[in-house]
């Protein structure tokens, strides 16, 4: 039991300082999803729970999840009680289709982005930056429940007007998402041209079936995306416009001055390209 009130049903995933939680509300019988720390954290990762709170309750109406309520034990135990998501992320829903050698088709990408767009363009006026976009991040709901997408954890969020509670030289995310000026810089030199970059390779992996760096080791993928060449989107997929290489070259541009400075230019951008054909 947790407050009690939400009785503990199974886990639905476990990271390194919080667990997910299948449970049910006692009060009004609804299932929910429910995170909590895990036992002798450390005062950051309570600090960070707060603000992923406070950061997904300013952005409600928008996709992400729905946070319902806040709620703590005596012994302390803080959880953060959201709603129930049935379906699968992208990172499976990709694979799945893969494996059957299909592709994703315009208006299902569009689909997917539009409610990323719309929600990261929201919690960049908020001063909020995810700093964590990634498939496995963004979840398609099952059209039995309502359909749509979800942005998930804002765990590593970084809050522009509050006090930082990320190192300025961490690198938070992962790697093969991270934008080249937070890999050279730390979390410090995180905006939103971050997420700009995140959100491009997302896209550029919905496409390719692969994201656009990969390296055999963590300082070979520091390299590549600081330094290599942008890889060429229409060598993998020739049935998209050649243009779609220029879009390659600006979305994922390592100076991140030549980069779209907002998501929805970047995917206004990107869109047009494949409208163009």
């Amino acid at each position: 039991m947790l407050g009690e009130r939400y009785q503990l049903l199974g886990l639905l995933g476990r990271g390194g300082q919080s667990a997910v939680y299948r449970a049910r509300d006692l009060k009004d019988g609804d299932e929910v999803a429910i995170k909590v720390l895990l036992p002798n954290t450390d005062p950051a990762s309570v600090e960070r729970m707060y603000r992923e709170a406070w950061a997904m309750s300013s952005l409600q109406g928008t996709a992400v999840v729905r946070v319902l309520h806040q709620v703590r034990d005596p012994d302390g135990t803080f959880g953060l009680v959201m709603e129930l998501l049935r379906g699968c992320d992208l990172l499976d829903y990709l694979e799945t289709r893969e494996a059957r050698g299909e592709r994703v088709s315009l208006n299902t990408l569009r689909g997917i982005a539009e409610p990323l767009v719309e929600t990261l363009e929201m919690a960049h006026a908020n001063g909020i930056i995810h700093r964590d976009i990634k498939p496995p991040n963004v979840w398609i709901v099952d059209e039995a429940h309502g359909g749509g997408v979800r942005l998930l954890d804002f765990g590593f969020a970084k809050l522009v007007r509050s006090v930082p509670i990320t190192g300025k030289d961490d690198v938070a995310g992962t790697p093969t998402f991270i934008a080249p000026e937070v890999f050279l810089g730390g979390a410090s030199k995180a905006d939103a041209r971050a997420d700009v970059y995140s959100l491009a390779v997302l896209f550029y992996r919905v496409l390719a079936g692969r994201v656009p760096f990969e390296g055999e080791s963590l300082l070979d993928l520091l390299q590549k995306v600081t330094s290599g060449p942008r890889p060429s989107l229409h060598a993998i997929r020739p049935d998209l416009p050649p243009s779609v290489d220029d879009w390659v070259m600006q979305a994922l541009a390592s100076d991140r001055e030549m980069r779209f400075e907002r998501v929805r230019g970047m995917w206004n951008a990107l869109y047009g390209c494949l409208t163009s054909a």
